[in-house]
């Protein structure tokens, strides 16, 4: 694989300004415990430490308790269940930022499948999770030290440092994990039954090809004989 086809994820997006840090106060993995006409709530249960500096660690609250304003309405930014509303109960990757005293939804509001920073998932794997979604499980997954990210233009692998993490290709029903991503083994196999599956389909397609040219022939040849048929009638 050529490495011209590898390019760094958009600078532009949410995902970029919360791995980079950027426009946020706090990062966390919590719960939404209340839910009322004016505003919510959300517990936080972890902390994603980007910045473990006194400074960073003060910006949160005392009781991890965030009152977020609804302002019209808020919505997730993604969501792991396909919700269109907040609910209590639900959990969720909260990217924050405190702008007069009040704290706003920053970089993005992602309902995940569980409250566990090191298992979650942003979106399903087996209904072709976008790439972003991706990014973001794993940065979470690990304390925000995974951060080089890339992806191919036809986004359907994606790469931790030239490494390949994801591809689309490898069908699978859940992610691989942290631990998984660092065995080069376990890659190397999940490529190895990418390969196989290629060259079954190759030679399947190759197969129905050369079935599909000798009944165009046949069919040729009997136009032929029916039509000297009838030349030698005539």
């Amino acid at each position: 694989m050529m490495l011209g086809n590898i390019k760094l994820v958009s600078a532009d997006t949410k995902i970029n300004s919360i791995i980079k840090n950027k426009n946020q106060d706090v990062l966390f993995v919590g719960t939404i415990s209340h839910i009322s006409d004016d505003y919510f709530v959300i517990i936080a249960k972890d902390y994603i430490n980007i910045e473990s500096t006194a400074e960073a660690i003060g910006k949160r609250t005392e009781n991890h308790r965030y009152v977020i304003m609804r302002n019209g309405g808020i919505s997730y930014t993604s969501s792991y269940h396909g919700k269109t509303i907040l609910e209590e109960g639900d959990y969720v990757i909260a990217s924050l930022k405190k702008t007069k005293g009040k704290w706003i939804i920053s970089n993005g509001l992602y309902e995940v499948d569980n409250e566990d920073y090191q298992t979650l998932s942003v979106k399903p794997c087996d209904k072709s999770p976008d790439v972003q979604s991706i990014i973001l499980k794993y940065f979470i997954n690990s304390d925000g030290r995974m951060n080089k990210f890339s992806s191919l233009s036809n986004k359907n692998k994606v790469y931790y440092r030239g490494k390949k993490i994801y591809d689309a290709r490898w069908n699978m029903k859940k992610y691989l994990t942290i631990e998984e991503i660092r065995n080069s083994e376990k890659l190397k196999q999940m490529d190895h039954k990418t390969s196989l599956v290629g060259d079954t389909e190759e030679k399947t397609s190759y197969k129905l090809r050369k079935w599909i040219m000798l009944a165009v022939d046949v069919l040729a040849v009997v136009m032929i004989v029916r039509l000297l048929k009838k030349r030698k009638k005539n």
